[in-house]
């Protein structure tokens, strides 16, 4: 069950508390900004990688900054 105020009293403290889980929060991987690249495909040395095309870096899927802007 998600957090809500409703629910249990943990569940209606995280609501009160705002808490998001992995899945609900924003995330570099949700970002209008990523990229994400395979390199080399087809080959051996198949490899993939995301990156944050304004920063131009290489990102984890589940990173976020405050430049996030949603897709």
């Amino acid at each position: 069950m998600k957090a809500n105020q409703f629910g249990t009293h943990t569940e209606q403290l995280m609501h009160r508390m705002g808490y998001l889980t992995i899945s609900d929060r924003p995330k570099c991987l949700t970002c209008k900004h990523h990229e994400f690249i395979i390199r080399m495909p087809d080959t051996v040395y198949e490899s993939s990688v995301y990156r944050c095309n304004k920063g131009d870096f290489a990102i984890s899927k589940n990173s976020i900054c405050n430049e996030h802007a949603t897709a």
